[in-house]
């Protein structure tokens, strides 16, 4: 199996699944896209300009919190702030012809809410971490394509968290027919079988609290919960 740069991430996530590898390869993006935003990027002039332009997401916000970095993380959100209050003050300074409190789109109301939507849902964080993850997605229908070992690595994957199935199912389009429809066939029945092992994990993690099953053994329930929720999309990572 020749290793490329660009297929490295992608196969040593597939190598070591237990459960969806590309969440794996998500939280791994972000912990270097947040090391690289905390780290001597920080005053860098371009990176500082994107930072100060599109802001970051409340989630990863917390996730640099954490991090300690308390000056590099001030020094970014200075400069933010300071573009923020330009833009606040625009607003405040315009002269509007709808009443404050009227249904106009182009009123006041609407207009700071559309501002504060797009500081919101815009991060540097998640545009960092997006960018690269889409062209793993890629790169994984490319070495699945290639029917070589890395084909027999990702054929042994278990199964793959709803959001990040859903993306591989939607990729899948850009393969050619008899591709497609042959990696839909493979990938949908590993998750059918999946789904179906973990439905009856969650169940017998239920039944385990009736008094009656107090000693039977938990099989492979105990996890079930957190396996649950990884399932559904849930970002946390359980141990």
């Amino acid at each position: 199996m020749r290793e490329h740069i660009h297929t490295i991430p992608v196969i040593d996530a597939v190598r070591d699944a237990k459960v969806c590898p590309f969440c794996a390869m998500k939280r791994k993006l972000e912990r270097d896209a947040i090391g690289f935003a905390l780290g001597p990027s920080y005053m860098e002039d371009d990176v500082r300009m994107q930072t100060n332009r599109v802001g970051f997401c409340a989630r990863h916000l917390d996730q640099m919190y954490a991090e300690q970095n308390r000056l590099g993380l001030a020094l970014m959100l200075h400069t933010h702030l300071q573009q923020l209050n330009k833009d606040t003050d625009t607003i405040l300074k315009a002269k509007f012809s709808a009443p404050l409190f009227g249904r106009d789109a182009n009123g006041p109301i609407a207009r700071l809410r559309t501002h504060i939507n797009t500081v919101n849902n815009d991060c540097y964080i998640c545009d960092k971490v997006d960018n690269t993850f889409l062209r793993y997605i890629d790169t994984f229908l490319y070495l699945w394509s290639k029917d070589g070992e890395e084909a027999k690595l990702i054929n042994q994957v278990p199964g793959y968290c709803l959001p990040h199935y859903a993306m591989l199912l939607e990729a899948a389009e850009k393969l050619s027919k008899s591709k497609r429809d042959r990696f839909i066939a493979e990938i949908a029945t590993r998750q059918q079988a999946f789904m179906q092992e973990l439905e009856a994990d969650l169940e017998w993690f239920t039944l385990k609290f009736d008094y009656r099953n107090a000693d039977e053994p938990w099989k492979n329930a105990k996890d079930a919960l957190p396996r649950a929720l990884a399932l559904l999309g849930s970002e946390e990572e359980r141990k």
